[in-house]
């Protein structure tokens, strides 16, 4: 141990000029800083630190630009584990899959390749909050995405562990906030890699403990190790940690199960795939799986309640995720109810069923005793008993929307190390992250999308704005504009950005422009075909009415007057070769449908955008602005970017807007005169 520390000790005297060595050396001496020259040779453009979600979809971003990108992770033979429940996609998650996918990342294409059971959630609702969702066969899943990820040009895959980050002095442009400049990693060998750029994705691994009963055990998950250096790296730097758990359900032996005791649930007749480049899904509709749902009583409320003490997890309070907590924390707060389970297969060749609602923390024998008490899982057999994991995270308004952090330059974060919970929200921070590394190296401006354009947009500001008090989840009453920010359009409101950047390829913008053009020409078709009101009533079988107005088919679809097919019957030498393509025909009948009100939402949101395009200088000195401590704290550890981001602070009173929107004002116009 002590060798160790020498070790770093005296790295840290070799590699850190005099006068960092007077402002570092009272610290615990963990960062390893180096006074290397601002641009050192480097071995690759982008480092992307861990295998899971969100650093698989940051490497294949990074290498579809042209980047030269190395993947470090512990396991190669995990990179693509789904390490909870054996599912994609849902209400909001949903959206964030098809946005992944629009921007040419890969969650969505392989779960159209992995899944076994396809359904579209909340359809009484409106198409703009429907949430595409599977179960997927892990097995499978891991396989396409390792295939991928071996396959991707720019793409070197390393199995190691990252011990620290290589720093250096901020260049001359950062502002006072930013302490160091990230130019690679150290492993745990000792080794160093430079890149210009760093990812970190370490989702539940910082400082990982797994906690079953009152036992824990250092640990990312089962079997893996937790990252503690790379967290004490962190915390030396200066980052604000925090703390959040999340916890994962027994695995059950589905031969030991009596299905016939629960309900039912089967996917839909025709799966609709993720992606937008693909017609259909890998599997055949009568060959997918059935889910099935049972529901907890209250024996299993009692022998929670009895055996309570025995779980370590409760006793610490940490903050886990709301919206999926665990059946101890359920049974807590809500004593009278019965809870859902939903029995979830984990694949076609295996035997395991994931208890969706279950998630559980109780010793090994508690988890075995609870499981019994549930109608149809009286003879279940636990194969592996549920868990809980706590770990550090970043507070993520200490990064950009652009997923970097104000720090340190260079270091980009995404996926759980930011607060965030699921494989989705994962996901796309990965991909984002990526591409943002890349344009970092290359000194392009970032790739950033706001509230107005995507989920992935809400999702960054909402972090970036509020921070994570609780493990964040991606819901569609979070978008102000849904109606716009709907499942079927992310192709034409993000392929055509992700492309100019570089990270779309030829082969889907042609795609992309080929359904936008084939939509607009059916959008222009209806609406230039008229007829009388009274024409309309006739061909659909309605009383007659005496009105000579005339009414376009687009007006006519977008109530539930008329169905494309019935329009199409009635018109076929107009409307039958339009219709033959039923992706085109749902769309034209979405977007008729939300016609009117996306007219005035619109308006909402280029009044945002307005307020959006006031940059705030990055470098500006909150200090010397009059306005109220609160604000200028609060401020000062966010750092908006636009004046609309300020508004959103709590804390920002109205009085520190007007100063804010003087002072950007006025220095676009200094930089205006200036340049003339």
């Amino acid at each position: 141990m002590r060798n160790g520390i020498m070790r770093r000790a005296n790295l840290f005297r070799l590699n850190v000029s005099n006068e960092f060595q007077h402002s570092y050396v009272r610290r615990r001496r963990f960062l390893c800083l180096s006074a290397a020259p601002v641009d050192p040779p480097c071995h690759y453009d982008v480092i992307v630190v861990g295998g899971g979600h969100a650093g698989a979809e940051a490497a294949a971003a990074s290498a579809r630009m042209g980047a030269k990108t190395l993947l470090v992770t512990h396991k190669l033979d995990t990179i693509g584990e789904m390490s909870c429940n054996p599912a994609f996609g849902g209400i909001g998650k949903g959206h964030l899959i098809k946005e992944i996918d629009a921007l040419d990342g890969l969650c969505g294409r392989i779960c159209d390749l992995s899944g076994v059971h396809y359904r579209m959630l909340n359809t009484r609702k409106g198409p703009a909050v429907w949430g595409p969702r599977a179960q997927i066969d892990r097995a499978l899943y891991k396989k396409e995405m390792q295939k991928e990820l071996s396959a991707t040009e720019n793409l070197e895959l390393m199995s190691a562990a990252v011990d620290n980050l290589l720093l250096g002095r901020p260049t001359e442009t950062a502002h006072s906030g930013v302490k160091f400049n990230c130019h690679g990693v150290i492993l745990e060998s000792g080794q160093t890699v430079r890149a210009k750029s760093v990812v970190l994705t370490t989702g539940t691994f910082l400082r990982g403990e797994i906690v079953i009963g009152l036992k824990s055990t250092p640990a990312g998950r089962i079997g893996d190790g937790p990252a503690v250096g790379l967290a004490k790296s962190l915390d030396e730097a200066g980052f604000k940690l925090g703390r959040l758990k999340t916890g994962t359900p027994p695995r059950l032996d589905g031969k030991t199960i009596d299905f016939s005791r629960a309900t039912p649930s089967l996917a839909d007749n025709s799966p609709v795939p993720f992606s937008f480049m693909n017609d259909r899904v890998w599997i055949e509709p009568s060959k997918q799986l059935k889910c099935y749902l049972t529901y907890t009583n209250k024996a299993v409320v009692d022998l929670i309640r009895n055996n309570i003490h025995l779980n370590r997890a409760v006793i610490r309070g940490t903050t886990g995720p709301r919206y999926c907590p665990s059946i101890e924390s359920k049974v807590l707060r809500f004593e009278e109810r019965s809870h859902q389970v939903w029995l979830e297969p984990e694949g076609l060749s295996s035997d395991l069923i994931y208890p969706q609602g279950m998630s559980c923390t109780m010793p090994e024998e508690i988890q075995q005793q609870i499981i019994n008490c549930i109608p149809c899982l009286e003879k279940a057999v636990m194969v592996r008993p549920g868990y809980g994991v706590e770990y550090d995270y970043v507070d993520p308004r200490q990064i950009k929307s652009s997923l970097e952090t104000h720090l340190i330059q260079n270091l980009f974060l995404a996926g759980q190390i930011n607060g965030t919970t699921g494989y989705e929200e994962a996901a796309a921070q990965g991909i984002f992250a990526g591409i943002n590394a890349v344009l970092k190296g290359r000194a392009q401006p970032p790739f950033t999308l706001s509230r107005t354009e995507s989920y992935v947009g809400v999702m960054i500001d909402d972090l970036t704005t509020f921070g994570a008090s609780e493990p964040y989840r991606m819901f569609t009453n979070r978008a102000e504009f849904r109606i716009h920010l709907r499942p079927d359009n992310a192709d034409l409101r993000l392929t055509e950005k992700g492309f100019r950047v570089g990270c779309v390829s030829e082969n889907r913008w042609a795609r992309t422009r080929q359904i936008r053009d084939d939509l607009d020409s059916c959008l222009s078709l209806l609406k230039d075909f008229k007829q009388p009101v009274c024409k309309w009533r006739t061909d659909l079988d309605r009383p007659e009415q005496t009105s000579t107005a005339l009414k376009s088919a687009f007006d006519m679809i977008s109530g539930d007057y008329l169905s494309v097919e019935t329009l199409a019957k009635l018109h076929p030498e107009v409307f039958g070769q339009v219709f033959s393509n039923p992706v085109i025909s749902q769309r034209a009948k979405i977007e008729a449908m939300y016609s009117h009100a996306l007219d005035e939402q619109m308006e909402e949101v280029e009044e945002l955008r307005r307020d959006e395009l006031i940059q705030l200088p990055e470098d500006l000195e909150y200090e010397s602005l009059n306005i109220s401590l609160e604000s200028k704290q609060k401020l000062m550890e966010i750092r908006p970017e636009t004046i609309a981001a300020a508004a959103r602070i709590p804390g920002v009173n109205q009085s520190a807007l007007v100063v804010l929107l003087r002072h950007a004002r006025n220095r676009n116009r200094g930089q205006m005169l200036s340049s003339s």
